[in-house]
C-alpha cells in the first residue's frame, strides 16, 4: 500500500479520516516524518548560560536541551541508559548533572556518564562507562535564535530544510532587535496532531463561524478577515505552508510584524512549519506535540522584546494569550472542533466518508507578486496550505527523501 492513496488531491480533492485514527498510521509517522525532520525544540534565550537546559520532545521522544559550557547547544535522549527511566523531570533550569531517580546513575551537563553508585561492587570494574552515555540527538541547529534538532544524520541543513517558511518566519523573528520566549504553557487535547498543524498551515476559511461568538465580543470582523482580494495562502513542496493577509484585516492581537514579507504590503497571519510548528504574527508559536492517534499535547510559548520593561511584557503576552492560551477565546472554540472531529469520524462508517479538499481546487498559481518558488499560491478561500500538508506527509510515510527535488529557488523576501 502507498499512504499517497489516502489522500486524492490530483482528480478529486479528497482525504481520507482514517489518517487521524489509525495506529498503525500513527506509528508510521513516529518513524518516518518525527524521527527525520527538523523538529522545534526551544529558543535560545531559554538557554542564556552554560548549565541552563529545558526538557522537550521530538515526537514520543523525550530530551534534553542543554547549553554546554562552550557556548555550544546539545541535546540527549531523556532516557538513563540503565532501565530507562526518564533523567531530568524538569521543564527547564541550570545544573552541571543530571541524576536519575531511580537508581542514582549521573549524566554530566555533556550527556557523559560519570557516576554509578556501588560501581566497583555492583560492576567489578567493568562497567564502560562511556560507552553508557546518554543518546545524543546527532542534529541541532539554529535559525534566528530558535533551536532545532532532528534525529537524522543525513538529513540536509536546517536552512536548506526550512526554505520556503524562511521569509514567512523572518517578519516575526527580526521584529526586535532581540527576543525572548516566555512559556512553554502545556496542555492536553484529545485530537489528532494533523488536525491543529494542517488548520495553522490552511485554515482562515473557519473564522467566520467557529469565531463568530468571539469576534463578537472582541467587536472584530472576523468574517471579513483576510477575505479580500489582496490577501493570500503560499503552500510549499516541502510541505510548509502560511497566508498573509492584509493588517486591517486582522483582530489586534493576530496583526503580524511591522516588517517586510514576500509581499510588503501584507503580513504573516499564520503558518505551519512541516511538520508541527506553528505561529502566529502576533507572535504566538506552537508544538503540537503527537500524543498517540487520538491526542496531542499543545506547548505555547509568546515572543517579547528581550529588553522589555514588565509592563510592557505583561501586555505583550495578555495580548496573545486573550486569544490563545488554554482559555483563550479562539483557543477554546478550535479546541472543541478538533476533539469533536476526533470523536464523531472514528465511527466505522465515518471512517470511510471522504473529507472535501477541494476549495479552490484546481485555481493553484503563481502571484506576481512574490518570486517563484517551490509551490503556489492560492486565496484564503482555498485548502492550498493543507493540500501541500498532507502530500508532504504521505510523501515522506512512503520513505521518500526528506527534502525532493525541487524545481526552483527558496521564496525569498
Amino acid at each position: 500500500m502507498s499512504y499517497q492513496d489516502l489522500i486524492d488531491f490530483d482528480k478529486i480533492g479528497t482525504l481520507n479520516p482514517e489518517v487521524l485514527h489509525s495506529e498503525e498510521i500513527y506509528r508510521r509517522e513516529l518513524a518516518t516524518v518525527f524521527a527525520r525532520s527538523w523538529l522545534f525544540l526551544t529558543h535560545e534565550s531559554q538557554l542564556a548560560k552554560p548549565g541552563d537546559f529545558v526538557t522537550a520532545l521530538m515526537g514520543e521522544d523525550p530530551v534534553i536541551v542543554s547549553r554546554q559550557r562552550d557556548g555550544g547547544l546539545r541535546a540527549f535522549l531523556n532516557v538513563c541508559r540503565h532501565r530507562g527511566m526518564r533523567v531530568c523531570r524538569q521543564d527547564l533550569g541550570n545544573t552541571q548533572r543530571f541524576t536519575c531517580s531511580y537508581h542514582g546513575w549521573s549524566y554530566n551537563g555533556g550527556g557523559a556518564l560519570v557516576d554509578v553508585p556501588m560501581e566497583d561492587h555492583a560492576y567489578h570494574h567493568r562497567l564502560d562507562k562511556p560507552g553508557w552515555s546518554l543518546i545524543q540527538v546527532p542534529r541541532i541547529e539554529t535559525y534566528h535564535g530558535l533551536v532545532f534538532g532532528c534525529w537524522d544524520e543525513e538529513a540536509p541543513a536546517l536552512a536548506e530544510y526550512l526554505a520556503d517558511a524562511g521569509p514567512l518566519l523572518d517578519p516575526m523573528l527580526t521584529r526586535y532587535d532581540h527576543i525572548e520566549f516566555v512559556g512553554p504553557m502545556k496542555w492536553r487535547l484529545v485530537g489528532n496532531w494533523k488536525l491543529a498543524a494542517e488548520q495553522f498551515a490552511s485554515d482562515g476559511y473557519h473564522g467566520a463561524t467557529a469565531h463568530a461568538s468571539a469576534a463578537t465580543a472582541l467587536d472584530t470582523d472576523v468574517t471579513a478577515m483576510g477575505m479580500d482580494r489582496d490577501s493570500l495562502q503560499i503552500g510549499s513542496a516541502l510541505g510548509h505552508a502560511g497566508a498573509l493577509v492584509t493588517p486591517a484585516r486582522l483582530p489586534l492581537s493576530m496583526r503580524g510584524a511591522e516588517v517586510d514579507t514576500p509581499v510588503p504590503s501584507l503580513r504573516v497571519a499564520h503558518l505551519n512549519v512541516f511538520p508541527n510548528f506553528s505561529a502566529l504574527g502576533s507572535g504566538l508559536f506552537r508544538v503540537w506535540q503527537p500524543r498517540g492517534p487520538a491526542g496531542m499535547d499543545i506547548w505555547s510559548w509568546v515572543m517579547v522584546p528581550a529588553d522589555a520593561d514588565d509592563d510592557t511584557r505583561r501586555k505583550l503576552i495578555s495580548k496573545v494569550s486573550l486569544s490563545f492560551s488554554t482559555s483563550g477565546i479562539f483557543e477554546t472554540d478550535d479546541s472543541e472542533n478538533w476533539s469533536e472531529i476526533q470523536a464523531v469520524s472514528r465511527g466505522h462508517i465515518a471512517r470511510q466518508m471522504p473529507l472535501n479538499y477541494q476549495m479552490g481546487f484546481g485555481l493553484d498559481h503563481d502571484d506576481d507578486r512574490i518570486p517563484p518558488f517551490n509551490g503556489k499560491t492560492g486565496h484564503m478561500t482555498n485548502d492550498i496550505g493543507a493540500r501541500y500538508f498532507y502530500t508532504r506527509w504521505a510523501e515522506l510515510l512512503d520513505g521518500e527523501p526528506l527534502t525532493p527535488d525541487l524545481p526552483g529557488p527558496a521564496l525569498t523576501s
